[in-house]
């Protein structure tokens, strides 16, 4: 979605790094930042910064993805969300839990299995 944003936008105005800050050159880490300010306010939770205070919500990275290794800083956010077709992120903290290891939900298989029998059922 933040990608979509910055190329409707490049669209509309046929110019290239539309939102990039003037404080903040990089448009991935000043998309991102915008994301999860507006996010936390719109949802109303004390989170979209590391901070005191504030939840821990958190993601990693995985930097040996091939469209991202070797990237460092802001080239990293924006290599992340112009250059990645599969998804880069292997955890993922919120509030202070874990819930996604490795890749993997902490009840993926639980859903998985409530799934198949729903389609079963429908089929």
């Amino acid at each position: 979605e933040l990608r979509l944003l910055e190329y409707g936008q490049r669209l509309n105005q046929m110019r290239r790094t539309i939102l990039a800050g003037d404080e903040m050159p990089s448009v991935g880490e000043n998309l991102l930042r915008g994301a999860l300010e507006g996010g936390s306010q719109a949802l109303g939770i004390n989170a979209g910064a590391i901070a005191v205070g504030k939840r821990a919500d958190l993601l990693v990275i995985d930097d040996q993805n091939t469209h991202l290794y070797g990237k460092t800083e802001s080239s990293l956010l924006d290599s992340w969300i112009f250059a990645c077709d599969s998804n880069p992120v292997k955890d993922v903290m919120v509030n202070g839990n874990w819930v996604i290891r490795d890749g993997q939900h902490e009840q993926q298989d639980a859903v998985g299995a409530r799934f198949r029998r729903a389609m079963d059922n429908i089929l």
